[in-house]
Order: C-alpha cells, then sequence, then structure tokens
C-alpha cells in the first residue's frame, strides 16, 4: 500500500553547541565577502541529494493541468483551503496562528506585560489600561494584512491587547491595506521615500523610528515574489534579498523579549542557514514551524524566534552593511558568513539536517499522492485521500 500524509503541524527546535561562542561578525572578513552570485547558484552541496530528489518529483507535476492538480491536492490535503474562521478569512492567518501557538509565542507575550490591575472596589467593567498593557506588533511586507488582520482578531482570546504597525510596497495591485485594519487604529508607513521598499535601509530605519515609543514585542513577516512555475524550485534563492530585509526589519524593531515570525521557502541555501545560525545566539529559542494550513506539498515554512536578547555588539553594523553591498541588484546576493562557520557547529548542522529530512519526507510522500492520483481514474482519488483533520 502507497505511503499517505496528512495536514497537521510540524515543529523543529534550531540550537547551536552549548557553550558555543558568539561569533564575532566584525572580525569576518574574506576575499569572496562581498563577490555576488545569481540565484541559479545560490545552493551549496549542503543536502544537494535530498533537495533535488524533491525537484525531481516536482518536475513530474509539469505534466499535470493546473486546474487537475488543483482538485486533487484541495481533495487530498483539503486544510491546504482558505477558510473563514475565527473571525478572519485567510489561510495566512490560518498559518500564522497556528506557528505561534506551536512554539508557545502568545503565552511568551502574556509574560511581558505588567500584571492585571485589579478594578477600584465597587467599580464595574475592566480596569483601565497602563502604556505597558499594550502588545505592539510590526507587520512587515504584510499588505493586504492578512497577518494583522489575524492578530487583532485572536489577540483578545489570550487577554491581550494589541496595536498594529505595518510597512508594504506602496501603488501595488493588491497590497493596499484592508480598510478595516486602519479603523482599527492599524498604523502604516511607506518609509522616508513614500515607496514601502524594505530593499532600501532607509525605508528600515522609518519604521523603527514610528514604532520606537510603542511596547513593540512582536514582528511578522510574509513577503515574497510570485514566481513563474520555471524557476519555482530557486524561490528560495531568487527571495533571499526580501527574507534577509524583513529578518534584518525585525532585529530594529523589537523590544528586548520580543518574537518573530517569518515565512520561509526553503532551508536549504546557505543564507538561509545562516539566519538560522544566527538567529539562535540572538533569540533564546529558534523553531521552524511547518503550520496544518501550509501545503504539504510545497517547501514553505516559518521562522519562530523567541525572546529577542538584543544584538551582540557590532552585529547592526555588519548586517547593515551587508544589506546594502551584498545586493547589487534582485538577482545576485553575497554570502552573509562563511559556510565553514556553521559546519564546525554540530548541533546546528544536525538540527537543520533533521528538519529538512523530516519536512521533505512528507513532502515527497504528498507529491507522490498526487502524482499516482493524476495516473488514476478518477474514483480512485476518493480511495487515497485521508481522513479530514
Amino acid at each position: 500500500m502507497s505511503k499517505t500524509v496528512e495536514d497537521k503541524t510540524t515543529e523543529y527546535i534550531i540550537e547551536h553547541d552549548e557553550g558555543a561562542a558568539v561569533p564575532d561578525l566584525n572580525a569576518l572578513a574574506w576575499p569572496e565577502q562581498f563577490d555576488a552570485i545569481h540565484w541559479r547558484e545560490g545552493f551549496d552541496d549542503e543536502q544537494r541529494a535530498l533537495r533535488e530528489s524533491i525537484w525531481s518529483l516536482k518536475s513530474q507535476l509539469d505534466s499535470i493541468d493546473i486546474k487537475v492538480y488543483t482538485e486533487l491536492r484541495n481533495r487530498l490535503f483539503p486544510l491546504a483551503r482558505s477558510g473563514e474562521q475565527h473571525h478572519f478569512s485567510n489561510r495566512a492567518g490560518h498559518k500564522l496562528m497556528q506557528a505561534m501557538q506551536a512554539t508557545g509565542v502568545w503565552e511568551h507575550l502574556r509574560t511581558l506585560l505588567p500584571a492585571p490591575r485589579k478594578r477600584a472596589r465597587g467599580g464595574r467593567g475592566p480596569a483601565p489600561k497602563r502604556p505597558g498593557d499594550t502588545v505592539a506588533f510590526a507587520d512587515i511586507c504584510g499588505g493586504p494584512g492578512a497577518f494583522a488582520q489575524a492578530l487583532l482578531a485572536q489577540c483578545r482570546y489570550y487577554n491581550l491587547h494589541m496595536k498594529g504597525y505595518g510597512i508594504t510596497l506602496a501603488g501595488v495591485e493588491g497590497l493596499d491595506w484592508y480598510p478595516e485594519l486602519l479603523r482599527r487604529g492599524f498604523t502604516p508607513t511607506y518609509g522616508i521615500d513614500g515607496t514601502g521598499d524594505v530593499f532600501k535601509l532607509a525605508n528600515l530605519e522609518a519604521l523603527a523610528s514610528l514604532t520606537a515609543a510603542s511596547n513593540l514585542l512582536l514582528a511578522v513577516a510574509d513577503g515574497g515574489f510570485n514566481v513563474g512555475f520555471d524557476v519555482a524550485n530557486y524561490q528560495e534563492t531568487i527571495s533571499t534579498r526580501i527574507t534577509f530585509g524583513q529578518w534584518l526589519a525585525a532585529l530594529k524593531v523589537l523590544r528586548p523579549g520580543g518574537s518573530f515570525v517569518l515565512k520561509l521557502f526553503d532551508t536549504f541555501s546557505p543564507n538561509s542557514r545562516a539566519l538560522l545560525f544566527l538567529s539562535t545566539f540572538i533569540y533564546e529559542r529558534v523553531h521552524i514551524v511547518k503550520p496544518k494550513h501550509s501545503r504539504v506539498v510545497n517547501s514553505e515554512r516559518y521562522l519562530v524566534c523567541v525572546n529577542y536578547r538584543a544584538l551582540p555588539d557590532g552585529w547592526m553594523q555588519f548586517f547593515d552593511t551587508y544589506y546594502e553591498k551584498g545586493f547589487p541588484d534582485n538577482d545576485h546576493s553575497a554570502l552573509l558568513i562563511p559556510t565553514s562557520l556553521m559546519q564546525r557547529d554540530a548541533r546546528f548542522t544536525d538540527g537543520v539536517r533533521e528538519m529538512n529530512d523530516a519536512i521533505a519526507a512528507r513532502q515527497k510522500v504528498a507529491l507522490q499522492m498526487i502524482i499516482d492520483a493524476a495516473a488514476s481514474p478518477p474514483t480512485a482519488v476518493e480511495a487515497v485521500a485521508p481522513p479530514p483533520s
């Protein structure tokens, strides 16, 4: 009998070696430090066989009509569909909620707030709010606001009051913030130049300035590019610049203790691994989550970082310099750190490999399920569909 998988949330811890010294990024200088390479060359040999085995299965989908593929995928994996629940109606919001729930982000946010105030004797209703009672969040590259919508809808279930800020590209169809968010006090910015372009460091600084007086304890980022089917296998490396920009923006806006959720397209490339590695020195806990609403057939996953501990000396300057010099255009990027720095950390390397192995194993089974269903009579699809979760 063929293997099957079903929609479910899976979570993995990423750690560095116990007692590992904090990397001295200021001392890092290697001949090719800012030698940018094209996104087609953005992978190395780390887990190459695994990555290419996924690509091989994906290539077999090319012969399946897109309508047939979508019908099969939705029938086999029903949680891949959007749905209206919990007062918000977007699948992206469900994925964010599942990632936060799996990693205890909501509970952690509660620990950062002052103890609840008691009502005055004979008083009715909740006690007056204090400035520290509100959790501010930043939605980075978030237009039209799926993540912000979900956060504002769900926070009351955790006895939290939230206020949102956001940056997204200006004047792009489909990215305008939901009017409902603006009515609820959500504050957008389009940066110093009015474009909302996070590739410009000054626009990240503008977001940091806007939120400087707020108790900003959560940053979320869902940005990325739509890529054609012919280059879909390279979505991870094509997105290197925007992924790093969102990661850097979070470092600029978070207060100590804060958390960060970032959508990733895969974790094979050296620059993706570098973000995970450096995050383990910046945050107390680092997780990778594959939410159950994230299609098991694709490589999407979420980086969740909990309890921001502030940057080591000199790191922000290093990251700013890299952001300005390491991306001559949208198609080329330099290595963030030497791969040797990660490879000699056995705990980190083993953890990333185990996470990639586990997510890929489920993804490959799901891809094969669709391939087999497409080759079978229509009635056979019902037989291979797993029970709804």
